[in-house]
């Protein structure tokens, strides 16, 4: 590994802890998108992603109700090149 991969994925593991601070608030789900790419003429969306995947005791009870989602964007810190930063966002999603 190079210095400059080294450095991209320290930069990576900083955004890690966020992630599961949204899921301690309450949300299911958490992304931050660290970049999108052109693969092989295809556009290809890199993203880290924590998401709730216990149901609890009766994934059931909430099947029906209706909850509002909780949506953020966040500006992120330039990782080193990789990406587009225009693309780059932080979500949350409460449900």
């Amino acid at each position: 590994m190079n210095k400059q991969q080294q450095d991209f994925l320290e930069r990576l593991a900083l955004r890690i802890p966020p992630l599961f601070e949204a899921i301690a608030q309450g949300n299911v789900k958490s992304e931050y998108i660290m970049g999108v790419r052109d693969v092989s003429g295809r556009q290809v969306r890199l993203k880290l992603v924590a998401e709730v995947v216990d149901c609890g005791a009766n994934p059931l009870a909430t099947h029906s109700q209706m909850q509002p989602t909780r949506e953020s964007r966040l500006r992120s810190v330039d990782m080193g090149g990789q990406g587009d930063d225009s693309n780059k966002a932080a979500t949350t999603d409460k449900r």
